[in-house]
């Protein structure tokens, strides 16, 4: 009998720690709720690296909250990116976001993106000298102006340039390279 005590320690310990990603999760959703998306978003940054841990609605949550954190420190372009991954995670597992939350996604993400592509002229766009768009992988790809974005070099606009004079003036996972805040 004494054999199975230590599988029957093993598998409660394997549970609890599920239980403390969805702990970091619940306790990141406060501090968004709480208005401390400062908060929020340093425990959605640490437990970016178990995302795999947690269930596809529980990441879709995970998206959802990053998303809306960035959107109230005003990080319009992160905001973007993470409200997008929020609605393709709803969209695989339909009730992973309630309705409300669904609602503030859409009109969100309706809105970054008319900001962010609605308004743009063709100069904006970087062009190959043959008329086509420059492609590239990573924003190492794209001159010091510009980012990778859906694989095509595209001007930083003024939103999405933030001076910096090290990595600790920029936001989340970006890195200061050459004086601005850019994704790694």
């Amino acid at each position: 009998m004494s054999w199975k005590r230590p599988g029957v320690i093993c598998l409660g310990i394997a549970l609890a720690g599920c239980a403390t990603h969805r702990d970091d999760l619940d306790r990141a959703a406060n501090h968004y709720k709480n208005n401390e998306p400062e908060r929020a978003l340093v425990l959605l940054e640490v437990l970016e690296i178990d995302i795999d841990s947690l269930s596809p609605a529980e990441r879709a949550q995970y998206a959802y909250y990053r998303g809306m954190s960035y959107l109230r420190l005003k990080q319009r372009r992160n905001a973007r990116h993470w409200l997008g991954r929020a609605d393709a995670r709803e969209k695989q597992n339909k009730g992973s976001l309630s309705n409300d939350e669904n609602s503030r996604v859409a009109e969100t993400l309706k809105e970054l993106n008319e900001e962010r592509y609605g308004g743009r002229s063709a100069a904006d766009k970087t062009v190959e000298p043959g008329g086509e768009q420059k492609k590239c992988k990573t924003n190492d790809d794209c001159s010091d102006d510009e980012f990778c974005d859906s694989n095509s070099c595209t001007k930083l606009s003024d939103d999405d340039k933030k001076s910096c004079k090290n990595d600790s003036d920029c936001a989340g996972s970006e890195l200061c390279e050459k004086g601005s805040c850019v994704a790694p």
